[in-house]
This record gives C-alpha cells, structure tokens and sequence, in this order.
C-alpha cells in the first residue's frame, strides 16, 4: 500500500468509527448544554444525581 492510500484508508476508518459513535450515543444526550453557574449549580446537582444507574459526563471547559 502507497501512504496515500494509507492516510485515505484510515481518513475513512476514523470517520465510520466517528459515525458510530455519534449515531450510538445520539439518544442519550436528552438535556441540552448549560453554562453552570452559581445560581444554577443546585438544579445541576439534582438533575446529575436523579438517576444513578444511568451513564453521566461533565465537560468542563476553561477559557485559559
């Protein structure tokens, strides 16, 4: 195999892969991203803990 056929090849293996993922994950993302903030952060903590067999993420980002 050429190494451009190579990077062509795993370019379409990283995307199914990514398809799948999305397509996978797709209807458990039911609550819509929120900015969490002090005035929010008790109802955050209750709607993350109401469920606890159910799978949970955080995504925190800092602006630095």
């Amino acid at each position: 195999m050429s190494g451009e056929r190579k990077k062509y090849t795993f370019g379409l293996i990283a995307i199914a892969l990514t398809a799948g993922m999305v397509w996978y994950f797709w209807d458990t993302v039911s609550v819509p991203l929120v900015s969490l903030n002090p005035s929010n952060f008790e109802q955050f903590g209750n709607v993350f803990n109401e469920d606890a067999r159910a799978t949970r993420a955080v995504l925190l980002l800092s602006p630095t």
